[in-house]
């Protein structure tokens, strides 16, 4: 390997002192000032002639001075002192100047002459730092933050109510995880700070987050922390990365929301609607029998008389009553017909009779043949029993969708899919028509006419699965409702 030397001239050296960005300063053991640079002069207001044989100990406030005097006895004593510190400047015209310090031994011979020292203004950002802590504190919603590094610089007094930990204990320590979980692992302002990936932020929070829409590079998310309080919470959050006037992302900012009364609610709301649910359930049932087993047999008797009237040749009929007797009697048989498919409608036997599979043909073979949409119908891995409530909410759910296909998607084929698996069963209804365009959220799905897949959504919960619905126009759609195990 080739080695380069460079040697610097003496004059090379007082060109790079003089020209440095940071205020850099020296003094004498007595602390009278024998050197500095330019930046030291912009720095405190005084110029070659006025700094000059001055002592430092008139730029610096009683606290900052005791600082930096033990600084300095440390080094002398050969000690490591904790650098960069900070010290109150105060400049010419008697404004105080917050620096960024680090300070060494100026060493002549091998014999200690004074202390050199270099110091960063930081006057902005600590006032900026401060403006926020003031902010922060005063702010009810519980939030901290974190830079670069993962240390926290902010706790604020309402995210010591909710964590039950103490700004002094989390502050300058990356432990920020410590209020949300039992083990460590990163915070959602942790992955912002270090810019993570979507494939990152989904491999912490999977289907639980989503991208802000109002603060770039910002996400939200909502989860349950059973390490929070006696009986957990539910917590919504925020985490926003801070940036510097470069665009570079030096930290983040968390805000969270303690939800769990709203949970609560939505808990209760589910509850209430769950027995809405079977109560519907219970007299669509009540009604299916009682068409299947009251006033289908009415017709059926009705059709066979109106048969047998008509094709007896005693006593014999006039051809305008026997073709009017005719017509009665396909009226009635259409009748029966269409009675037939309102109880299927309102509660399939075959559900009862042979469960959630079966049902998913029987409506497979039904599309194709009464509405030529070619249907196919799969399951994938091995069947087992679902309680009657779940293969109910699923059998409702593909009901609405192959609905849907058949009065809107112009759908030549149609798929279903049920796949079972060690921890959820998964249901996938998809076709080849011509899509629509998703809303924005759920929420706008009532405003935009789909009301059919906001029940879908509605059963989702109910299942305590999750739904998603996937449609491009010109591609299809597909839907598909995960219910856990």
């Amino acid at each position: 390997m080739m080695k380069t030397k460079f040697e610097l001239s003496e004059e090379d050296y007082r060109y790079l002192f003089e020209n440095a960005s940071d205020a850099i300063w020296v003094h004498d053991m007595e602390g009278n000032l024998v050197d500095a640079n330019k930046a030291f002069e912009e720095l405190s207001g005084y110029t070659l002639d006025e700094w000059a044989g001055m002592n430092y100990t008139q730029f610096l406030c009683d606290e900052s001075l005791a600082l930096t005097r033990e600084v300095q006895r440390k080094l002398l004593k050969g000690e490591q002192p904790e650098q960069p510190y900070e010290q109150r400047f105060i400049a010419h015209d008697g404004a105080t100047r917050i620096m960024k310090t680090a300070t060494s031994l100026v060493i002549v011979n091998g014999e200690i002459k004074g202390f050199q020292h270099i110091a960063r203004d930081v006057t902005e950002e600590k006032s900026a730092e401060e403006m926020l802590s003031e902010i922060t504190d005063g702010s009810p919603v519980p939030l901290f933050v974190i830079n670069k590094q993962h240390k926290v610089t902010y706790w604020n007094t309402a995210i010591e109510s909710l964590s039950g930990i103490r700004g002094r204990e989390i502050v300058g320590t990356d432990e920020q995880w410590r209020a949300f979980y039992t083990e460590k692992r990163p915070v959602m302002a942790d992955l912002i700070a270090d810019g993570a990936s979507v494939d990152e932020i989904e491999a912490y929070y999977h289907d639980k987050y989503n991208k802000s829409r109002l603060i770039d590079g910002a996400y939200e998310a909502e989860d349950f922390f059973p390490a929070i309080s006696k009986h957990g919470k539910w917590l919504h959050f925020t985490a926003s990365p801070i940036k510097n006037k470069d665009g570079e992302i030096i930290g983040a900012i968390e805000i969270l929301q303690d939800v769990t009364e709203e949970k609560q609610r939505q808990e209760n709301m589910r509850f209430y609607v769950q027995q809405v649910t079977r109560a519907q359930e219970d007299e669509r049932k009540r009604l299916a029998r009682d068409l299947h087993d009251d006033v289908t047999p009415s017709l059926l008797l009705l059709t066979q008389r109106l048969d047998a009237i008509t094709s007896s040749t005693k006593p014999k009929l006039s051809s305008l009553l026997k073709n009017k007797l005719e017509d009665l009697y396909t009226q009635v048989t259409e009748a029966l017909k269409n009675l037939r498919r309102y109880a299927q409608d309102l509660r399939p036997r075959i559900i009862d009779d042979l469960g959630l599979v079966a049902a998913l043909e029987w409506m497979a073979e039904n599309l194709a043949r009464d509405y030529g949409i070619d249907t196919e119908a799969e399951v994938i891995g091995v069947e087992r029993d679902l309680p009657d409530e779940v293969q109910l909410l699923l059998f409702r759910i593909a009901q609405e969708a192959l609905a849907n296909i058949r009065r809107h998607a112009e759908a030549s084929k149609a798929w279903i899919t049920l796949e079972f698996s060690d921890d959820k069963t998964v249901l996938t209804i998809k076709d080849n028509g011509k899509g629509f365009k998703l809303p924005q959220s759920t929420g706008d799905l009532a405003s935009v006419g789909k009301l059919g897949i906001l029940g879908m959504y509605e059963r989702g919960r109910l299942l305590g699965g999750i739904l998603k619905v996937k449609s491009e126009l010109g591609k299809g759609t597909t839907i598909i409702i995960e219910a856990p195990a």
